[in-house]
C-alpha cells in the first residue's frame, strides 16, 4: 500500500456554519471545537474532516 487519507481540512469563513453541514450531511460527530479549529470524525475514527 501506498499510503493512506487520513484527514480532508476545509478553509472557509465561517468554519461553524461548514462543520454543522457537512457534520449532518456525512453522519459525523465533533472530535474537536475551538475558537480556532472544528474536527469531525465518525465513531469508528477512520475519517476525519477539519475546518
Amino acid at each position: 500500500m501506498i499510503g493512506r487519507l487520513y484527514a480532508i481540512v476545509i478553509d472557509g469563513p465561517d468554519r461553524s456554519e461548514l462543520a454543522a453541514f457537512y457534520e449532518k450531511l456525512l453522519s459525523l460527530s465533533r472530535l474537536e471545537d475551538t475558537p480556532e479549529f472544528i474536527a469531525l470524525g465518525s465513531t469508528t475514527g477512520t475519517e476525519v474532516v477539519a475546518f
